[in-house]
């Protein structure tokens, strides 16, 4: 799901790589990882009526869902093993139904959990949930780091004798995660605020920190800085970090 630049900017994060090899220390990459069935993928909505899915860039909103314009399909199965949900997390965004505690019990109101989702996203005031084209999916190509850049990082390894970083995020099926450090509505350790990523990025002076792979990179890139900045109050004399912050 590239944006119109998105060749161009891989070029770019490419080149810098290879003439700022051996002054780049540390490169932490974060991978956007989605299942074809996710909450922000067409497929995973239904409208209640005519059963079709909605287009692209639909912005659902937690009336949508409570009206029956899209409800989450009646058949949407979750991988087997870790749950999607722990109650310990969702929790602390408010108190919820016993009935959405938790993934792995059988009787998960997923209608009921899209409802507090959706509810949750817009009390934050930041986002409602848009409906994107399915994209880096897990085990495509899309999801494959572009060939530009996974050659300028295998570069820098061998010219340096560093070891890319990298950070998957976007697996859980049930919440986006634009930052790579917390997930928009948190539901599991996975997806609450990554503590030790926080703290490295912060600590370590050198890294180059940036999204490989996905849509809009810079989109990532921006929530992601920001979310060190509000969290750390990090301040910054270099300019494009604080264009970034102020974005």
């Amino acid at each position: 799901l590239a944006i119109p630049s998105a060749s161009q900017d891989a070029e770019r994060i490419a080149r810098f790589i290879r003439e700022n090899a051996t002054s780049i220390q540390r490169i932490v990459a974060t991978m956007d990882s989605h299942h074809k069935l996710h909450i922000a993928h067409p497929s995973f909505w239904t409208n209640a009526e005519s059963g079709k899915h909605p287009d692209p860039f639909t912005v659902i909103s937690m009336e949508d869902v409570k009206s029956g314009t899209w409800i989450p399909r009646k058949d949407l199965k979750f991988p087997v093993g870790r749950p999607l949900v722990e109650a310990d997390v969702f929790t602390k965004g408010g108190e919820i139904s016993s009935a959405i505690q938790s993934t792995e019990e059988e009787n998960f109101d997923i209608l009921q959990y899209c409802i507090e989702y959706t509810r949750r996203l817009e009390e934050k005031g930041r986002f409602q949930l848009c409906i994107w084209p399915e994209h880096c999916l897990i085990g495509t190509e899309g999801h494959n780091i572009v060939d530009d850049v996974r050659k300028a990082l295998d570069y820098w390894s061998g010219a340096t004798g560093g070891n890319v970083e990298w950070v998957i995020k976007g697996e859980n099926l049930l919440t986006e995660m634009y930052s790579a450090l917390r997930a928009d509505v948190p539901l599991t350790m996975n997806t609450d605020f990554n503590q030790e990523l926080f703290e490295s990025v912060c600590c370590f002076r050198l890294s180059l920190f940036f999204n490989c792979v996905g849509i809009h990179s810079c989109f990532f890139t921006i929530y992601a800085v920001k979310k060190v900045s509000e969290i750390g109050g990090l301040r910054t004399s270099h300019e494009p970090l604080r264009k970034l912050h102020s974005a």
